[in-house]
Protein backbone atom coordinates (compact mmCIF):
# COMPACT_ATOMS: atom_id res chain seq x y z
CA UNK A 1 0.00 0.00 0.00
CA UNK A 2 1.25 3.54 -1.43
CA UNK A 3 1.37 6.62 0.90
CA UNK A 4 2.24 9.82 -0.54
CA UNK A 5 3.19 12.80 1.49
CA UNK A 6 3.76 16.57 -0.51
CA UNK A 7 4.51 19.45 1.31
CA UNK A 8 3.35 22.01 -0.76
CA UNK A 9 5.30 24.95 0.45
CA UNK A 10 8.30 23.71 -0.26
CA UNK A 11 7.79 22.57 -3.60
CA UNK A 12 6.45 26.25 -4.95
CA UNK A 13 9.47 27.28 -3.20
CA UNK A 14 11.80 25.26 -5.01
CA UNK A 15 10.14 24.55 -8.20
CA UNK A 16 9.22 28.69 -8.60
CA UNK A 17 13.19 29.03 -7.83
CA UNK A 18 14.23 26.70 -10.84
CA UNK A 19 11.33 27.72 -13.18
CA UNK A 20 10.57 31.51 -12.19
CA UNK A 21 7.23 31.32 -11.32
CA UNK A 22 5.93 27.94 -12.79
CA UNK A 23 3.94 25.55 -10.89
CA UNK A 24 3.80 22.08 -10.38
CA UNK A 25 0.47 20.10 -12.37
CA UNK A 26 -0.46 17.88 -8.92
CA UNK A 27 -2.55 15.61 -11.80
CA UNK A 28 0.71 15.17 -13.29
CA UNK A 29 2.34 14.71 -9.67
CA UNK A 30 -0.27 12.62 -8.70
CA UNK A 31 -0.24 10.18 -11.90
CA UNK A 32 3.95 9.84 -11.51
CA UNK A 33 3.70 9.13 -7.30
CA UNK A 34 0.83 6.24 -7.98
CA UNK A 35 4.02 4.66 -9.90
CA UNK A 36 5.92 1.95 -7.97
CA UNK A 37 9.30 2.10 -7.81
CA UNK A 38 9.58 -1.24 -6.25
CA UNK A 39 7.25 -3.31 -8.77
CA UNK A 40 6.80 -1.56 -11.45
CA UNK A 41 3.22 -1.42 -10.94
CA UNK A 42 1.86 1.61 -13.28
CA UNK A 43 -0.93 2.43 -10.59
CA UNK A 44 -0.42 1.39 -7.48
CA UNK A 45 -3.14 1.32 -4.62
CA UNK A 46 -2.84 4.60 -2.73
CA UNK A 47 -3.90 4.12 0.70
CA UNK A 48 -3.15 8.13 1.54
CA UNK A 49 -2.25 11.37 -0.50
CA UNK A 50 -1.85 14.20 1.86
CA UNK A 51 -0.78 17.80 0.34
CA UNK A 52 0.65 19.99 3.54
CA UNK A 53 0.03 23.56 2.74
CA UNK A 54 -0.69 27.48 3.86
CA UNK A 55 -2.62 29.98 3.32
CA UNK A 56 -3.21 33.45 4.39
CA UNK A 57 -7.11 35.02 4.59
CA UNK A 58 -8.25 31.90 2.69
CA UNK A 59 -6.20 32.65 -0.68
CA UNK A 60 -5.99 28.67 -1.54
CA UNK A 61 -9.54 27.66 -1.41
CA UNK A 62 -9.66 27.00 -5.16
CA UNK A 63 -6.45 25.31 -5.03
CA UNK A 64 -7.25 23.38 -1.72
CA UNK A 65 -10.78 22.07 -3.87
CA UNK A 66 -8.61 21.49 -6.64
CA UNK A 67 -6.31 19.12 -4.77
CA UNK A 68 -9.43 17.31 -3.29
CA UNK A 69 -10.68 16.81 -6.68
CA UNK A 70 -7.67 14.86 -7.97
CA UNK A 71 -7.24 12.62 -5.23
CA UNK A 72 -5.73 14.56 -2.53
CA UNK A 73 -6.16 14.86 1.11
CA UNK A 74 -5.03 18.92 1.74
CA UNK A 75 -4.02 19.59 5.34
CA UNK A 76 -3.92 23.44 5.33
CA UNK A 77 -2.98 26.10 8.06
CA UNK A 78 -3.82 29.82 7.83
CA UNK A 79 -1.06 32.09 8.32
CA UNK A 80 -0.05 35.62 8.88
CA UNK A 81 1.06 37.56 5.85
CA UNK A 82 5.15 37.62 6.07
CA UNK A 83 5.66 34.09 8.33
CA UNK A 84 6.68 30.98 7.91
CA UNK A 85 5.14 27.47 8.96
CA UNK A 86 7.36 24.35 8.47
CA UNK A 87 5.36 21.09 7.89
CA UNK A 88 8.19 18.66 8.87
CA UNK A 89 6.73 17.98 12.02
CA UNK A 90 3.27 17.35 10.73
CA UNK A 91 4.56 15.44 7.60
CA UNK A 92 6.21 13.28 10.25
CA UNK A 93 3.32 13.01 12.42
CA UNK A 94 1.01 11.53 9.68
CA UNK A 95 4.05 9.14 8.17
CA UNK A 96 4.30 7.75 12.08
CA UNK A 97 0.22 7.25 12.01
CA UNK A 98 0.41 5.57 8.66
CA UNK A 99 3.36 3.72 8.68
CA UNK A 100 1.90 0.23 9.87
CA UNK A 101 0.01 0.68 7.05
CA UNK A 102 2.55 1.04 3.91
CA UNK A 103 4.99 -0.40 2.54
CA UNK A 104 5.97 2.42 0.20
CA UNK A 105 5.78 5.87 0.58
CA UNK A 106 6.34 9.39 -1.75
CA UNK A 107 7.84 12.05 -0.37
CA UNK A 108 6.88 15.33 -1.82
CA UNK A 109 10.06 17.64 -0.28
CA UNK A 110 13.60 18.38 -0.41
CA UNK A 111 13.48 19.66 2.99
CA UNK A 112 16.65 17.79 4.28
CA UNK A 113 15.13 17.44 7.86
CA UNK A 114 13.45 14.75 6.69
CA UNK A 115 16.17 12.92 6.43
CA UNK A 116 15.71 10.64 10.07
CA UNK A 117 12.12 10.16 9.06
CA UNK A 118 13.39 8.64 5.99
CA UNK A 119 15.83 6.97 7.68
CA UNK A 120 13.00 5.94 10.34
CA UNK A 121 10.90 4.26 7.59
CA UNK A 122 13.39 2.38 5.65
CA UNK A 123 14.64 0.78 8.79
CA UNK A 124 10.67 -0.20 9.62
CA UNK A 125 10.90 -1.83 5.74
CA UNK A 126 8.68 0.74 3.97
CA UNK A 127 10.15 1.76 0.52
CA UNK A 128 11.28 5.78 0.44
CA UNK A 129 10.91 7.25 -3.02
CA UNK A 130 11.46 11.39 -3.20
CA UNK A 131 9.87 13.11 -5.44
CA UNK A 132 10.80 17.36 -5.19
CA UNK A 133 13.06 19.93 -7.10
CA UNK A 134 16.03 20.83 -5.75
CA UNK A 135 16.67 17.61 -3.52
CA UNK A 136 19.81 17.70 -1.29
CA UNK A 137 22.50 14.91 -1.25
CA UNK A 138 21.81 13.80 1.98
CA UNK A 139 17.93 12.81 1.16
CA UNK A 140 18.28 11.66 -2.06
CA UNK A 141 21.46 9.52 0.00
CA UNK A 142 18.65 8.22 2.44
CA UNK A 143 16.28 7.10 -0.05
CA UNK A 144 15.53 4.32 -1.89
CA UNK A 145 14.80 6.20 -4.34
CA UNK A 146 14.37 9.67 -6.01
CA UNK A 147 12.97 11.72 -9.05
CA UNK A 148 13.80 15.08 -9.29
CA UNK A 149 10.88 17.24 -10.99
CA UNK A 150 11.57 18.36 -14.75
CA UNK A 151 9.44 20.72 -16.68
CA UNK A 152 7.00 17.82 -17.82
CA UNK A 153 5.63 18.20 -14.12
CA UNK A 154 4.67 21.84 -14.62
CA UNK A 155 1.30 23.70 -15.54
CA UNK A 156 1.24 24.53 -19.16
CA UNK A 157 3.78 21.30 -20.22
CA UNK A 158 3.12 20.72 -24.09
CA UNK A 159 4.43 16.72 -24.53
CA UNK A 160 3.04 17.60 -28.09
CA UNK A 161 5.72 20.97 -28.69
CA UNK A 162 8.75 18.70 -27.23
CA UNK A 163 8.32 16.23 -29.75
CA UNK A 164 8.25 18.64 -32.98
Amino acid sequence: MLGIFVDIGNQFYTVNRKWAGRKIDYSRYLALAKQSRATGDPDRRVRSAYAFGTQIDNSAVKFVSCLKHIGFTPVYRSIQQGTWYDWAVGITVELFRHHQKLDEVVLGSSNQTMVPVVNWLRENGIIVTIIACGISRELKEAADHWIEITEDLLEGYDADADST
